[in-house]
């Protein structure tokens, strides 16, 4: 997951996984409890590109102020050097950063931000 902030009238791209009715609770639970520290779950209508009308409704989470690893309106350096300096359970942050860009770019999304901070990680790595 990538860490979400609300703002009106912006887009998010990813992918939305459907869960078996019999499992959504069992899965609600788990990420609640991985996304305890500071995010709020909330839902929000979902259209999907190949089927512009069709809409379904999806579960995240966005970041909150409590979020102890949530910079607030950071700039796009300051959080490249969170993101370099950073390792979840899931593996060192940077990687997360590099492969979320790859993801972006091979479903034909453009993020600016994203890819800003992409950049600086590459170059922080480069020893740049």
């Amino acid at each position: 997951m990538v860490t979400l902030v609300r703002e009106e009238g912006t887009r998010c791209w990813g992918t939305a996984y459907r869960v078996h009715a019999a499992e959504r609770d069992a899965v609600l639970e788990a990420l609640d409890v991985r996304e305890q520290g500071g995010y709020e779950r909330v839902e929000t209508p979902v259209h999907f590109d190949d089927e512009a009308t069709d809409t379904a409704s999806a579960t995240l989470w966005i970041a909150t102020p409590r979020n102890h690893n949530y910079l607030g309106p950071a700039t796009s350096e300051a959080i490249a050097r969170q993101v370099q300096s950073s390792h979840g359970p899931s593996g060192p942050n940077p990687e997360y950063v590099l492969r979320l860009a790859e993801a972006l770019r091979a479903m034909g999304a453009h993020d600016g931000h994203v890819f800003e901070i992409e950049a600086l990680v590459r170059r922080y790595r480069s020893g740049s």
